[in-house]
């Protein structure tokens, strides 16, 4: 674990360097950007989750976004339904993509869980956490984008709620321009590794994005669980600014946007071959 946490925290490190680098070239947005996201998931015929969340960022500067992200919960386990506040990521993100050429481009977050969900109930860990994220992309042509992310809590908790204990989740995402303002993507991803290795999680996902005037983009993205604890389906629809989220390279992924919408939400007791929801 502390040879993991060293390595994500050097190449966090080293990302950073590299876009600050580039930043006096990178051309500047808004100060201010945010996305409101409503999200609901089904586990199975008896245990849903609802979100509603966001993501509300500051960009000092062209390369760095820091951010929070909270979200308003409801889960459903039979006939027992609980709501509230999840816990509360901070994120801090660095990253060389200008939004200009093919790259290759880099980045990396680093993410802070604050405990603001009542653990009680479900709805959050209890406990202060911390976890990486960091990714690449490419653009092999002009309409079409690839990236890939790995991310891992560095604490006895997870990153997010619907990760397995002790393990890395992995993603790769395609993105193609369509039409005029529209966008198609694509995601699959997983836990690998783990303690629990009878519950690693495999899952794809579908969505849309549409860009309505400047930077504001409407996004609709379906997820499915091939495998393990994930949501047997997801359905969320986004509304803000283009380019925000915990993934510092691609923040309109499917599986990202989910797992972010309830990163610090219903707790683990609700996964896992033991720890099924009651």
């Amino acid at each position: 674990m502390r040879r993991v946490g060293t390595s994500a925290f050097m190449a966090c490190v080293l990302v950073a360097a590299a876009a600050a680098a580039q930043g006096h070239n990178a051309p500047r947005g808004p100060a201010w950007v945010g996305d409101a996201t409503v999200a609901t998931m089904s586990f199975s015929d008896s245990t849903s989750l609802g979100a509603v969340g966001g993501v509300i960022a500051y960009r000092p500067f062209p390369w760095l976004t820091l951010g929070a992200a909270p979200a308003l919960l409801q889960r459903k386990a039979g006939a027992i339904v609980s709501s509230g506040f999840g816990d509360l990521p901070l994120v801090a993100a660095a990253s060389t993509d200008r939004g200009t050429g093919r790259g290759p481009n880099v980045g990396a977050a680093v993410v802070f869980m604050l405990p603001t969900g009542n653990a009680s109930l479900g709805l959050g860990s209890g406990v202060t956490s911390v976890g990486v994220d960091v990714g690449a992309a490419v653009s092999p042509t002009g309409r079409v984008h690839l990236s890939a992310d790995a991310s891992r809590g560095l604490s006895a908790v997870p990153l997010s709620s619907l990760d397995a204990q002790g393990s890395t989740w992995l993603d790769v995402d395609a993105d193609v321009d369509l039409f005029g303002p529209a966008t198609a993507t694509a995601s699959l991803g997983g836990d690998f590794g783990g303690t629990d290795t009878t519950a690693r999680a495999r899952e794809v996902g579908a969505g849309l994005r549409y860009a309505l005037r400047g930077p504001l983009t409407l996004s609709v993205a379906v997820t499915h669980r091939l495998a393990g604890d994930t949501p047997v389906w997801g359905l969320a629809v986004t509304l803000g600014t283009a380019g925000v989220g915990v993934s510092p390279l691609n923040p309109g992924s499917p599986l990202q946007g989910q797992r972010q919408v309830v990163g610090g939400g219903v707790a683990t007791v609700c996964h896992g071959k033991s720890r099924v929801c009651r």
